[in-house]
């Protein structure tokens, strides 16, 4: 009897150490249009790295991702502790309103200046790329579009398609360049020559890759994903310049988890978490000390299609409304 005591006694205190093992676990929520597949993978090899920390995942496009945010303000607290979205802009409207921890990662001094917030309330973490996509079946690389003024040729009428800049982040500061390149006109010569809106960037490169559409525009590393699959799918850097979007990473400032948001934080800059974003999701990495994906270019050769951040910031949301009214409500 007393042996069988003992033995109680001691699955009583495995159980008792293993909840307790359990509780210390840390939660912690970030929010973040990087597509699922990919963060699933980030989570699972910052895991192996931090087992006592237990990432969870909200994703969507950046612009779900902003309204939830904004309810979530409303309602009196933002449930994230961590926020990652394509729209770089939208970190500057977030510390404007005090909304971000300002934190001095050890890894700054490590990238370059131009993807550190002077204030260290936020840092690029991945480097993305709106470029023009073909199905390499139906189009020839020598006839290809090379430019986004390529795209208004007769030749490419209803034969191209796009993600919607109210879902995608990456869409929003797109057609925000285009704009101030070549004048809201463009938006209208977009419309005339019968381009197709989908969702998002996956799905315009998923048409594309299937034949429905010979062109698309999209977003440069789910065209090296697909085609890494057997996709019959390339893309081209325009020759005017392609919409280079440093998508930055901050921390909430009324999170109950800042040390365990500052870790994952330090874990994405680092050489470790940089190399598992190119080798899990093909970005361009942050750190010039990371070998790139391959079949990207360097940052220094890319030709950038440019939009000062306070025009982006002042007139993102018009040009997306007025993109809106004229390519897709007519």
């Amino acid at each position: 009897m007393r042996k069988a005591s003992s033995i109680l006694l001691v699955g009583l205190l495995v159980g008792l150490f293993g909840l307790g093992a359990m509780a210390a676990k840390e939660t912690l929520m970030i929010y973040t249009s990087v597509p699922i597949e990919i963060m699933t993978k980030i989570e699972e090899a910052f895991e192996a790295a931090h087992p006592d920390i237990d990432l969870q995942i909200y994703r969507s496009g950046t612009g779900k991702v902003t309204a939830r945010i904004a309810a979530e303000r409303e309602a009196g607290r933002i449930q994230a502790d961590l926020i990652w979205v394509a729209d770089y802009s939208y970190f500057e409207e977030l510390k404007a309103a005090d909304l971000l921890h300002a934190y001095e990662s050890p890894q700054a001094d490590q990238l370059l200046p131009a993807f550190v917030d002077k204030d260290h309330c936020y840092y690029a973490a991945r480097v993305i790329c709106m470029v023009i996509a073909y199905n390499t079946t139906l189009v020839s690389p020598d006839e290809a579009p090379r430019t986004w003024l390529d795209l208004l040729n007769a030749r490419w009428s209803g034969l191209v398609v796009m993600g919607n800049p109210q879902y995608s982040g990456a869409v929003k500061v797109l057609i925000t360049a285009l704009a101030h390149r070549y004048g809201i006109v463009y938006f209208e010569q977009l419309r005339a020559n019968d381009i197709a809106i989908v969702r998002g960037n996956s799905k315009a490169a998923a048409e594309v890759a299937a034949g429905a559409y010979d062109v698309g525009v999209t977003l440069d590393y789910i065209v090296r994903n697909n085609r890494a699959q057997g996709s019959t799918i390339d893309l081209i850097y325009p020759e005017d310049g392609a919409a280079v979007i440093p998508s930055p990473i901050g921390i909430v400032k009324t999170s109950s988890h800042i040390a365990a948001a500052e870790t994952f934080l330090d874990f994405v800059l680092s050489p470790e978490g940089q190399r598992a974003i190119v080798e899990l999701g093909s970005f361009i990495p942050v750190r010039p000390d990371v070998p790139l994906p391959e079949g990207a270019p360097s940052l220094d050769e890319l030709k950038v299609l440019d939009v000062p951040l306070d025009y982006l910031m002042g007139n993102k949301d018009y040009y997306t409304d007025e993109f809106v009214r004229i390519v897709m409500e007519q």
